[in-house]
C-alpha cells in the first residue's frame, strides 16, 4: 500500500494540502478529491526542470494560484530552517504562469511567516456586461476574475451565476469577486474546471491581485497600495500603473504551518 505525504499550509485561511511525493496525473483527481475535505485546494510540488527555479508547483486544475506559491515557498523556507527576522527569496515553476515567479519570504515569530509574491502580468482589465450582469473582467496568466459590485448575492444564486459564467466564458479556473466598497470587502468563489471544483474561499491570492490592479487604475500612475479583507485575513496588494496599464502586481499575507498527513493509496 503506497503512502502520499502532504503538508497542510496556512495562507491567509486559504488552507492548502501540498502533496510531497509524486503523483501520476491520471491518479491527482482521485487524490485531490480524497484531501479535499482537509483543505480548500491541492497542489503537487515536484523537482523543477529549469535551473533557475528551486521547484515546481502544479495545481489540482493546472491553474495559477498566488497563495498556494506563497504557502509553497514558506514550506521550502520552513525546511530550511528560516528563522524569526531572516529572509529569503524563493523562486517557482507554478501552472498557470509563463514566468518563474519570485516570492520573498521573512519568518515572524510563534511560527508565522509573511510572503510577498510578485503575481504573473495581467493580460487585460475590461468593464463588461455579462449575462445581464455589470462586471469588471480580469484575465491573468492561468485564471480570470469577474468583480461584481452592489448588494452580495445570496449563496445559491452566487454559484448559480458563477455556473453561468463558466458555460459562456473558457477558463482554467474563474473566479467570481463580490466587493463590498464601503467595508473594502472581497467574498471570493473560484471554480477550477479541469477538477469541476467550487468553493467559497476564506482567501485569495489571485482575487486580491484582480482587486488591487482595478483599484490601481481607477488612481492612476505610479504604485498603488490596497488592502483587501477576506474572510480569512487581509491581503495587501502592491500595483505599479504606467501608461495606463499595470505593469507589476505583488501580493503580501501571512502564512502558518498546520501539519502533516498521510494517503493511503494503491
Amino acid at each position: 500500500m503506497r503512502r502520499i505525504r502532504y503538508v497542510r499550509m496556512d495562507p491567509t485561511g486559504n488552507l492548502t494540502c501540498l502533496v510531497l511525493d509524486r503523483v501520476a496525473p491520471e491518479e491527482r483527481a482521485a487524490v485531490t478529491a480524497a484531501l479535499l475535505d482537509r483543505c480548500e485546494q491541492v497542489g503537487y510540488l515536484m523537482p523543477s526542470g529549469e535551473m533557475d527555479r528551486d521547484i515546481r508547483l502544479e495545481m489540482m486544475g493546472g491553474e495559477f494560484c498566488g497563495n498556494a506559491s506563497m504557502a509553497a515557498a514558506t514550506f521550502l523556507c520552513r525546511e530550511k530552517g528560516l528563522r524569526p527576522g531572516q529572509e529569503a527569496a524563493v523562486t517557482l515553476e507554478v501552472s498557470g504562469a509563463v514566468k518563474p515567479v519570485h516570492c520573498r519570504i521573512r519568518a515572524l515569530a510563534e511560527g508565522a511567516w509573511e510572503g510577498t509574491v510578485e503575481m504573473p502580468s495581467i493580460a487585460d482589465l475590461t468593464e463588461e456586461t455579462i449575462l445581464g450582469e455589470r462586471l469588471i473582467a480580469v484575465r491573468m496568466e492561468g485564471m480570470m476574475h469577474l468583480i461584481r459590485r452592489g448588494a452580495v448575492l445570496p449563496q445559491d444564486a452566487a454559484e448559480q451565476l458563477l455556473r453561468r459564467l463558466t458555460e459562456v466564458i473558457s477558463a482554467p479556473a474563474m473566479g467570481l469577486l463580490q466587493w463590498v466598497d464601503a467595508e473594502k470587502r472581497m467574498i471570493p468563489l473560484v471554480y477550477v474546471r479541469e477538477s469541476n471544483t467550487m468553493v467559497w474561499e476564506t482567501a485569495c491570492g489571485s482575487g486580491s491581485t484582480a482587486i488591487g490592479a482595478w483599484q490601481a487604475l481607477l488612481r492612476g500612475e505610479g504604485w498603488t497600495e490596497t488592502e483587501v479583507d477576506q474572510p480569512g485575513g487581509r491581503i495587501r496588494v502592491r500595483a505599479e500603473v504606467r501608461a495606463g496599464r499595470i505593469v507589476s502586481v505583488f501580493i503580501t499575507g501571512v502564512v502558518r504551518y498546520r501539519g502533516a498527513g498521510e494517503l493511503k493509496g494503491e
